[in-house]
């Protein structure tokens, strides 16, 4: 049986890794569904166009998170 600090610090892990995960997933569903002008509009979300897979079958065009852009934040505007 695990102790009282033993418990407290796995559920704070567990707690920690379900958000880290969490915000991801969150990023994934705002792009998702986006039409074309609002997804290019948005610069967590890249449009990928129509294409036609090896097999035939035809991907419709489409909204997805760019890769590196976890809850959509944006690059601070500052070089040093």
């Amino acid at each position: 049986m695990l102790g009282r600090k033993s418990a407290s610090a796995l559920s704070t892990i567990t707690l920690t890794f379900t958000l880290a995960l969490g915000s991801a997933t969150v990023q994934a569903v705002t792009c998702k569904g986006m039409e074309i002008t609002p997804c290019q509009k948005n610069e967590s979300c890249s449009w990928v166009k129509a294409y036609t897979r090896k097999d035939g079958v035809k991907v419709a065009g489409h909204c997805k998170s760019k890769p590196g852009k976890p809850g959509g934040k944006k690059k601070s505007e500052s070089k040093e």
